[in-house]
């Protein structure tokens, strides 16, 4: 049987699969994030989709003809945004729209048509208490398409600057992108202090731009930040759910990770990995170093394998499992912003590999890619319901076994959460319910702040359809702090050494190239974490001190969640 492989020449090495396992990560990984935002009902301005959501996304027209795309506009549509909740205004520039084509193309977004508009009223007409970042110009549909333009007018918000206006023109609209107004046309005149560089900043500083706290588009938001946020604030991203809940992941933290991987309907482990992860979502970063895999990594979408290493029994129903010996070197993922970039190291230095290592000299390979609005995964994506096609459960306190650094197992009293992903199954995320000084914090502030933190310990992760479901456990948990940057900048000091991260996609630098490769093929692996809809209660509970829920008042006052929790 023939067996799904990534439509693109070039893909990421088998070795680095192991690292792919973030919630969500299945749908964007497989079918990259515009294909993603179609395929999780969403259309091009971020709206959902009454059924039509496998909509391909046109290719980006880099050759639209200059009279047609500065063309007077024949017509305006005026609509509500349903992603944004902001006031949209759309162009349609050219000729070749006509009355009916026009009003067609608006009644698509339940907008209102102004037509027979004079040198004055196109989008700009009204605008003067809005900052224009620019415009997103993309052929219309049908016949005679090339002769008509749709500009939509983008503007600068607390989602977007004038980068994040870019990047989402061309990634959910499939449009380019022409900057105006403080974004380098008629107000600005070129640079301005709106314009992101590219650069991640300190979260903490003054956001300027805009861009803190900022999550992706759909239902990518219900677990990540969006790529161009420069990350969470120490401080609490205000009128958030989860707002200062001690709940919340910590924004600078590492941990040791061991997952196993079982197919649906059985409780056999087929594929082993181990590591340590590193996070500073305080700047939308990660790192995951990998220094075992063993068994068989059974996900649609990883690129092809060996042909020893191909498991004939899953190859036989049309899908990839690659068996897997990782025992004796280690790779290393790095997740900055919108870049994805993939390290192996050289052979003789392995030996001397640990996690954590910063030493960019030892690099002998380095990948990339573009993951478009695509950002880290956000700190407190477990416990709200924020993005789109997703819900969550508080469930409460449970005893569970954990097994310690010692890999002893011990008690440990956890509070649990399901959340709800696009493809109506579940994690369950469990953390620490009793820090280690829990009774002792009443009594001394001298007390290490790690032994006052509620960590994450364990993680439920469905297949997705994608793959096989896993059970992830978080051991030697460890506060970072901004000394330990140099953990994250690998790939910058490498490129400043003279090294280069090639392209994993093979193509140049254009908006073609954004994303992950896509999956030729449609195909589903089943899941155990499916909903049921016999046990789901849509219950959002924070524990936040800010955020009054609806169940806050039928739960416990005190902040560290102790005592009876609340109830649905």
């Amino acid at each position: 049987p023939r067996v799904p492989q990534s439509s693109f020449s070039t893909y990421i090495d088998p070795k680095f699969h192991g690292h792919l396992h973030c919630p969500y990560a299945a749908k964007w990984l497989v079918d990259g994030p515009a294909k993603a935002s179609r395929d999780l009902g969403l259309d091009s301005r971020g709206r959902k989709l009454p059924g039509g959501a496998d909509r391909r996304r046109r290719r980006n027209q880099e050759d639209d003809a200059a009279s047609t795309s500065t063309a007077a506009a024949m017509g305006r549509c005026d609509f509500t945004n349903a992603f944004s909740g902001q006031a949209t205004c759309l162009e349609f520039r050219g000729a070749a729209w006509t009355e009916e084509i026009m009003m067609a193309r608006c009644e698509e977004e339940s907008g209102a048509l102004e037509l027979e508009l004079d040198a004055t009223k196109g989008c700009r007409d009204g605008m003067e208490d809005t900052a224009l970042a620019g415009w997103c110009l993309k052929e219309g549909e049908g016949d005679g398409a090339d002769e008509r333009v749709e500009a939509t007018a983008m503007t600068i918000s607390s989602m977007a600057d004038c980068d994040g206006n870019r990047m989402a023109c061309q990634t959910f609209v499939g449009g380019r992108f022409v900057p105006d107004g403080v974004c380098g046309g008629d107000d600005g005149g070129g640079e301005n202090d709106n314009v992101f560089d590219g650069e991640t900043t300190d979260a903490s500083a003054s956001d300027a731009g805009g861009t803190t706290c900022a999550i992706a588009p759909g239902a990518i938001g219900a677990a990540h930040q969006a790529a161009y946020s420069s990350g969470y604030l120490r401080s609490g991203c205000p009128d958030t759910p989860a707002q200062n809940s001690p709940y919340m992941w910590p924004l600078k933290w590492a941990a040791d990770y061991e997952s196993h991987s079982m197919p649906a309907y059985t409780d056999e482990v087929v594929f082993h990995a181990k590591g340590r992860t590193y996070y500073a979502l305080d700047k939308n970063w990660k790192r995951s170093d990998t220094v075992y895999q063993k068994g068989v990594l059974r996900t649609i979408g990883q690129s092809p394998c060996s042909e020893e290493d191909i498991d004939p029994d899953f190859a036989e129903k049309g899908l990839l499992g690659c068996w897997k010996n990782q025992t004796d070197y280690m790779t290393t993922m790095l997740h900055l912003g919108n870049m994805m970039y993939f390290l192996s190291y050289r052979d003789n230095v392995t030996d001397a590999l640990r996690p954590g290592e910063t030493d960019p000299s030892k690099i002998d390979e380095c990948i990339s890619i573009d993951l478009a609005v695509i950002g880290n995964i956000r700190p407190d994506w477990f416990l709200d319901k924020r993005g789109d096609d997703t819900d969550v459960q508080y469930l409460g306190n449970q005893h569970v076994y954990y097994s310690d650094e010692n890999r002893t197992s011990v008690p440990k009293l956890v509070k649990q959460w399901r959340k709800k992903d696009f493809a109506s199954q579940y994690f369950v995320m469990s953390m620490m319910g009793n820090p280690p000084n829990r009774l002792e914090n009443n009594a001394t502030d001298n007390i290490p702040v790690e032994d006052t933190l509620h960590w994450p310990l364990i993680l439920n992760i469905p297949g997705e359809g994608f793959g096989d479901d896993q059970l992830q456990v978080y051991r030697n948990h460890a506060l970072l702090t901004d000394d330990d940057d140099d953990l994250f900048t690998l790939v910058q000091r490498y490129e400043a050494m003279g090294g280069v991260c090639g392209n994993a996609r093979g193509g140049d630098d254009d908006a073609s190239d954004i994303g992950p490769p896509v999956l030729e093929e449609e195909a589903y692996i089943p899941s155990d974490l499916e909903v049921d809809p016999n046990s789901w209660v849509s219950n959002e509970y924070t524990f936040s001190p800010v955020w009054q829920g609806p169940t806050q008042e039928m739960g416990d006052d005190n902040d560290d969640g102790g005592g009876d929790d609340a109830a649905s």
